[in-house]
Formats: structure tokens, sequence, C-alpha cells
């Protein structure tokens, strides 16, 4: 999917609330502040501007006998996600904190320059921009939980593991 999809504003407030907030997201609170099985994890949904390229990416940074408990951890809270939905506090709260980001991006005059040339490079106007916002305030909980019920499907997600296991204990 590219970022004019229809269900992108949905998607990218779903990511920000499962992964974006770095002590403050649904992969955060579980996997580094309850379990404390990470330093930092993080996950959200982005979307190409020319091809279609959307995708709901993560990762955690774990140690390395931790690897087992910090993936089934990820893949619980997706599926958590998939099966009860995201909490309307949590969309309206992820919709005004990814909108006062989005606004305070626009406030720089470097910030602007490049957001300018990206427009013309893809032929948008900045009424582009102005909807994107006005999509993604006028979200429900329900569109964002249709949203990710349509588009995410674990058995489709791709995990990989890198680091120094030689002296991993747990034998993975």
């Amino acid at each position: 999917m590219r970022d004019d999809h229809p269900d992108a504003p949905a998607l990218r407030v779903g990511g920000f609330i499962l992964g974006s907030g770095f002590l403050n997201s649904r992969l955060a609170t579980r996997i580094r502040q309850e379990e404390g099985l990470s330093y930092g994890v993080s996950a959200g949904f982005g979307a190409g501007s020319l091809d279609k390229l959307g995708s709901l990416a993560g990762y955690a940074i774990y140690a390395p006998q931790n690897s087992s408990r910090v993936f089934a951890a990820f893949t619980e809270e997706i599926k958590k996600v998939l099966e009860e939905g995201f909490t309307a506090e949590e969309v309206e709260a992820a919709k005004a904190s990814m909108l006062n980001q989005r606004e305070n991006s626009r406030i720089g005059d470097s910030s602007i320059a490049g957001l300018l040339q990206r427009n013309l490079f893809l032929d948008r106007k900045m009424q582009y921009t102005i909807d994107y916002d006005a999509k993604i305030a006028a979200l429900t909980v329900d569109d964002v939980n249709e949203a990710f019920r349509r588009h995410i499907d674990l058995g489709k997600f791709s995990f990989a593991r890198a680091g120094d296991f030689a002296n991993n204990r747990t034998g993975e």
C-alpha cells in the first residue's frame, strides 16, 4: 500500500499505539516496563509515496537469553491487538500525539523547505498534508481496529534475530 491509501492513516495510528512511544506504547509497556526483557523496543507502520511498500516494522534490543521471551511477547501483543483491538482512549491519545508531532515537524524553515520539495517531487500540494492531518483527526477506534484486522496478518511477518548468540545458554 502507498501512503495515499485510505487505510494508511488508521494503520499509522495503530502502529503508533503498538510501538512508537519509547516508554509508553503497548510493546514498551509489556516488554520493557512490565517484563524487563528489553533495553528498547519500538514498532510503527510506514508506507511509500511512490511504490506500494506498506509495512509494520519493529525491533527490540535485548540480552540474548531473553530472545524467546521477547519474540513471544512481541507476537502476543500483535495477536492481542488483532483479537481485542485498541481502546478508544489509546486511539484518541495517539491521534493527539501524532498530530502534535506532525505540527511540530513543520515549524522550522528547513523542514518546510523539505516538505515543499517532497510535495513538488510527488506532485502534491500542501493541501495533501492538511487533508492527511484531517484524516488522522477524524479516525475512530473502529476505523483503526478494522484497518489493522484488514491488513495486518501475523502469519505473513518476517522475524530476524541478529547479534552474538555464541554464549547464549538457552541454545537459541
